[in-house]
């Protein structure tokens, strides 16, 4: 197995606090550090010159979470967000959080309740393992959260936290133009291959996204193991007729930027992904004392990548 875990989605916010009480409150994360990135740290791995905000998240009892950024940049780049309605569909760029729900109706309301509530209407769709349930919040910075439900048995490979409200990020949706280099790099970096596939076609779905034309949804998902969190590679077919994002996802822009990494192999890492990407040092709670740096995949989104102490 590759010593390389996908930690949790990397969010760009005009402000953490509109963040904290959903993944807290909702997904069962906990706040365990706040950090600022002095300016040279900031443009070694993003390429911006700006001081940054850093807030890690966990989920309690796993080795995953939520990683925030705020990117306090005067750059106008800093006021667009990477999604938005109109691009809901778009490829080339980080779509949604998957998170899943062992009781979807209770765990509906508990959102509800803290003032979350899911945004248009359910899915409900067919796979070959059986039927699944989905639902949406759209928070801020355009940033998609998801619950997911199906059999309990197949979850069991699927998700760690399996005994409360929510799970733990499970996944991270990836619309791609051409998924073939973007699965080589993967491969050839982390050690990630597919772990799971599926196709479906069913109405509801399409409503759920807010298209009028029936989708066919075909995923690879890929990642160092079914029961880690993984990247959900999706291809929504023609009928959704979206443009692409290549190249958005840049600091300081908000949204769903990209992808925290743990790994035990730094710079081997580094090595294979050839792109001389500079190395920093960083004091980030609850990792500690670490070096990190960001590789860049062929679709542009950051992975911050950061060598466990």
């Amino acid at each position: 197995m590759s010593s390389s875990r996908i930690y949790g989605p990397l969010i760009s916010a005009h402000s953490v606090g509109d963040h904290v009480p959903l993944l807290t409150e909702v997904f069962g994360m906990r706040v365990e550090s706040g950090a600022r990135l002095p300016a040279d740290a900031t443009a070694a791995l993003f390429a911006t010159e700006c001081t940054t905000e850093v807030v890690v998240l966990r989920t309690p009892g796993v080795e995953a979470g939520a990683v925030l950024c705020r990117f306090e940049s005067e750059l106008p780049e800093a006021a667009e967000t990477i999604r938005d309605g109109r691009t809901r569909l778009y490829r080339d760029a980080f779509r949604v959080i998957d998170f899943y729900a062992r009781d979807f109706e209770t765990s509906l309301a508990h959102a509800r309740d803290a003032g979350f509530p899911m945004i248009g209407k359910e899915a409900s769709y067919e796979t070959g393992d059986g039927g699944f349930r989905e639902a949406h919040h759209l928070g801020a910075d355009h940033v998609v959260t998801a619950f997911l439900h199906g059999p309990a048995d197949f979850f069991t490979d699927f998700a760690e936290v399996r005994d409360r409200v929510s799970s733990e990020p499970v996944s991270i949706s990836l619309p791609l133009s051409d998924a073939g280099p973007t699965l080589a790099w993967y491969e050839r970096v982390f050690g990630w291959g597919v772990v799971y596939e599926y196709d479906f076609v069913d109405a509801s779905f399409s409503e759920l996204v807010g298209v009028d034309a029936e989708l066919r949804v075909r995923s690879r998902t890929v990642g160092p193991s079914r029961r880690q969190t993984y990247v959900n590679i999706v291809d929504y077919g023609h009928a959704a007729q979206g443009g692409s994002l290549l190249g958005c996802s840049v600091a300081p822009r908000r949204g769903l930027l990209g992808l925290v990494v743990l790994t035990d192999e730094l710079d081997a890492l580094h090595a294979r992904a050839g792109d001389g990407a500079q190395v920093v040092t960083l004091d980030l709670a609850p990792f500690g004392v670490v070096r990190a740096c960001v590789l860049i995949p062929p679709f542009s989104a950051p992975h911050l990548v950061v060598e466990r102490g």
